[in-house]
């Protein structure tokens, strides 16, 4: 199944409410930005994946970091490009894209759980490819009580997209980030202010 075609339809038309949820979760972003940029080299290589309309990108940009954001949904991108006009925007799949540099650090905030625990495995190995020696990874997904998949409504948002969501329990996530050859480093765990948890792994590339 390809899960990044329907990922970019459902994306594409929530983007307009992604934007205009930018205030309520700027706080939250920049808690998690913080706590990543700690771990992260001065005004080091940063790429966002699944950068959604850019609001990590603007915010770990003023960190004084060269960042670059991917996300599979034009519509996303378009918010993402007029807030960070200096940024490298680029419109494509993650898995599909060749990138001509090397990365200091990674960013999945929010992007692992769209994908089946197989698709999860590609993705932190090419996570993993497109690092430096040393690098290290946020990798964020809300917590769970129980391990489950399969297709649900986005129900906290007004248009009811279907998408695939991923449902992790800490114990699991945090030895699937480990099987991938990762050291994990930290882990915080920051509310959102529509009820979730999201957990915030550091790994480095070892």
């Amino acid at each position: 199944m390809d899960y990044s075609s329907i990922n970019k339809k459902t994306y594409d038309n929530l983007a307009q409410e992604y934007e205009e949820r930018v205030e309520s979760l700027m706080p939250v972003t920049k808690a998690a930005m913080d706590y990543f940029a700690s771990y992260i080299k001065p005004k080091g290589r940063v790429l966002d994946i699944g950068c959604a309309v850019g609001i990590a990108v603007s915010v770990l940009t003023e960190k004084g970091f060269e960042v670059c954001g991917i996300d599979i949904s034009e519509s996303m991108t378009g918010f993402a490009k007029k807030r960070n006009p200096n940024s490298k925007i680029i419109t494509g799949d993650f898995l599909e894209t060749e990138f001509e540099e090397k990365f200091d650090a990674v960013l999945a905030f929010a992007f692992i759980h769209l994908f089946p625990k197989k698709e999860v495995l590609r993705i932190i190995d090419k996570i993993s490819a497109v690092l430096n020696s040393g690098g290290v990874a946020l990798l964020s997904s809300t917590e769970s009580e129980e391990s489950k998949e399969g297709w649900y409504v986005k129900d906290d948002f007004n248009k009811k997209e279907k998408r695939f969501r991923k449902f992790w329990t800490e114990e699991e996530l945090r030895a699937t980030i480990q099987q991938a050859g990762f050291e994990v480093i930290d882990l915080k765990k920051f509310p959102d202010p529509f009820g979730k948890t999201w957990m915030d792994f550091i790994a480095r590339k070892i």
